[in-house]
């Protein structure tokens, strides 16, 4: 038995995914990663009683604190079925309000969308099956060239990203650029360790879910935006463009990470189940290098944590 590890599945669009894989993977250990074991309790007996799949876990995680993703890495290598096939880095936050840090200091969107996820990954590649995929969960809003009504990304280092400078911009802007800038260096990312794995079996893909109302990504905006999205937006997805459900997008996951029509799709980036483009910005290769070793310098990574040939 293996097992497949979804971050950020007690609601919304992770809570589907694992509901999804429940269904397509019988055989399979589904791993609910999260930070409130008692919601992640509650997740996998809903799982199971909805599915009848006997074999879901919740392990504690908590992405704003690098010693936490460490605890994990050490955790689930002691589990029996610690051989992972799939792991789905899906978890992600967007402040719009006061900035706010990560345990060791990092800005909290970019430290949890990225820098948290990234090292999660690293340490558990020495645990992956040599067919496994790894996905990220990643945004349309990365690309300026899809008009999402957010600001556009700015892309600098890791540790510019992970230290920034305040600005006299409203809060609301400074977040959302925070934001699809996280998602950027996650298709960056795509690349990049896709490129290091190239000697390997190993798949790493991005996932665009589409604008998703009402999952809680929009919890700290104000209270009318929250209304307008949680009440408004999802009447959207009848009219506009790649706007979708909860279940819709979670399956979607799910079967980008484990189905067999997507087995030969490595390094790729989706919106929903079609291969697309993401933004120019994406595919530069200094931006992808410059991301990698700031944020592998961020991290302290040394090779024999991860024991994993990178190219």
């Amino acid at each position: 038995m293996e097992s497949i590890i979804i971050t950020g599945a007690t609601s919304g669009i992770g809570f589907e995914c694992a509901m999804q894989m429940a269904k397509i993977a019988p055989n399979d250990q589904i791993v609910i990663a999260c930070r409130n074991l008692v919601s992640g309790n509650k997740v996998t007996q809903n799982i199971k009683q909805k599915t009848g799949h006997k074999n879901l876990i919740c392990m504690l995680l908590d992405l704003e604190s690098l010693q936490s993703v460490r605890e994990f890495a050490t955790q689930f290598s002691k589990q029996p079925n610690n051989k992972i096939i799939a792991l789905i880095n899906n978890a992600g936050i967007q402040n719009v309000a006061e900035t706010q840090f990560t345990k060791e200091g990092f800005e909290v969107t970019f430290g949890v969308n990225h820098l948290a996820t990234t090292y999660l990954t690293l340490l558990l590649l020495p645990l992956m099956d040599s067919n496994a995929s790894i996905t990220f969960t990643a945004s349309g809003t990365h690309d300026p060239k899809q008009k999402t009504g957010m600001e556009p990304p700015i892309f600098k280092s890791a540790s510019e990203l992970a230290h920034p400078t305040e600005t006299n911009e409203k809060r609301m802007a400074v977040g959302q650029r925070r934001y699809t800038t996280s998602k950027l260096c996650n298709i960056l990312t795509t690349y990049e360790l896709q490129r290091k794995l190239s000697e390997t079996n190993i798949r790493v893909n991005a996932f665009d879910p589409g604008f998703v109302p009402g999952t809680g990504l929009a919890r700290n905006y104000p209270p009318f935006l929250r209304f307008i999205s949680n009440k408004i937006l999802p009447v959207l997805r009848f009219f506009v463009h790649n706007v979708n459900t909860a279940p819709v997008s979670g399956k979607r996951l799910a079967n980008l990470a484990y189905a067999d029509q997507y087995k030969n799709y490595k390094g790729k980036y989706f919106e929903g189940a079609k291969e697309i483009k993401s933004s120019t910005d994406s595919y530069n290769k200094e931006y992808q290098d410059i991301l990698w070793t700031s944020t592998i310098g961020l991290l302290k990574i040394k090779q024999d944590e991860t024991s994993v040939q990178l190219a």
